[in-house]
């Protein structure tokens, strides 16, 4: 960067610093757990001591060069490397946000901030998920935590699709229930819920289920994301067709865990053409599972009776929403650090990721398909 005599900077608020034997200074970076030793020099940590947000740097060439004789050109070294390793960062940005969202996302944008260059950076990233327009299909437990959490997050369009009411057993899985809600649409209250944690908040609600002839184009193209969760007829068909469209249109997409047999998977990030789409996974299920035989359970009727407790849908909503807000925000780059499908097991807490790689000859994704 450009170091010139107005230029204010300050210690960013989210890093540590301790020197050790006056020679060793290491930058606790408390929001990502990095750490970063330098050995430093008595001049690097009279300047660090001098750097309170408020002095430009042209008033600290000219204390440095009052108390210590240090030269102008070392110390715009110094306020350079330290700037490049984010131990510093400048002050008196103009924020792209309103001033009650800086408020109220002032934690969130600063810790955005420490993945990214500045801490004026963070409100961009903030910026962009408020921008940020989310489809989410199937809206019960696992769907409807990662709606409300995405609104909690700041995003501020969505679009819920959901055939289905809210009953009385709802009450121990969704987030967003109330007693009120029984036999209402889930669609319906959920957009209530998600009005109510920000009046900012725009809703689409389609009550409609996802069978063979419905057009789904319309509702993939006019979003920035989508989510699937919705598990009737089957969440298998379900996310195959979103995941085909979402393919044709070039959109992400995050087939979302907690069902079923799946309790507490962690679904999977899809991202067109450069992770593994939902046909890759069913390419991979039938090869490694090609010799696999179920035995037979010995209870006949068990529709609906498969356990599970509600934290175990709200680990897979929480992750899901960790690693969309990761994407929509760009905060890192999802190319290369996003996560195959997982499944945590509640007996030993063990979290094991399956190795699904992106299949070059794949009919959906694959090179050279165009759907």
């Amino acid at each position: 960067m450009t170091i010139v005599d107005s230029t204010v900077f300050k210690v960013r608020d989210s890093v540590d610093l301790f020197l050790t034997d006056g020679t060793y200074l290491t930058a606790y970076y408390m929001n990502s757990r990095k750490r970063r030793t330098f050995r430093v020099n008595e001049e690097t940590v009279a300047l660090l001591e001098r750097i309170d947000g408020r002095r430009q740097v042209g008033e600290l060439r000219q204390l440095m060069l009052e108390e210590l004789g240090a030269k102008p050109e070392s110390i715009d070294r110094t306020l350079e490397s330290l700037h490049a390793s984010r131990v510093i960062t400048e002050v008196g940005c103009t924020s792209p946000l309103e001033r009650d969202d800086e408020e109220r996302y002032a934690r969130q944008t600063n810790y955005f901030a420490e993945f990214l260059g500045d801490e004026a950076d963070g409100p961009l990233a903030q910026r962009r998920l408020a921008e940020s327009h989310v489809a989410v299909f199937g809206c019960g437990a696992v769907g409807g935590d990662i709606a409300i959490e995405l609104a909690m997050a700041g995003v501020r369009h969505f679009t819920l699709v959901d055939y289905d009411v809210v009953e009385p057993s709802d009450a121990s899985r969704h987030l967003y229930f109330d007693l009120a809600d029984i036999g209402k649409p889930k669609v319906e209250s959920l957009a209530r819920r998600l009005r109510e944690i920000d009046p900012k908040v725009s809703v689409e609600e389609v009550f409609s289920s996802m069978r063979p002839e419905d057009d789904i184009e319309p509702i993939v193209s006019e979003c920035d994301f989508v989510v699937n969760t919705m598990d009737e007829p089957y969440i298998g068909y379900t996310s195959a067709k979103v995941s085909r469209v979402c393919v044709k249109h070039d959109k992400a997409h995050y087939i979302a865990g907690g069902f079923d047999a799946h309790l507490a998977s962690t679904g999977e990030l899809v991202i067109p053409h450069v992770t593994p789409c939902v046909e890759c996974y069913a390419r991979y299920f039938k090869e490694s599972l090609k010799d696999w035989k179920p035995a037979r359970h010995p209870v006949e009727d068990r529709a609906l009776e498969i356990g599970g407790l509600s934290p175990m849908s709200l680990f897979s909503a929480s992750f899901a929403a960790i690693e969309i807000v990761k994407y929509l925000t760009g905060i890192v780059d999802m190319s290369c650090s996003y996560k195959p499908r997982g499944e945590w097991l509640f007996g030993d807490m063990s979290l094991s990721y399956l190795d699904v790689r992106r299949d070059p000859e794949c009919p959906v994704c694959g090179e050279g398909v165009r759907l």
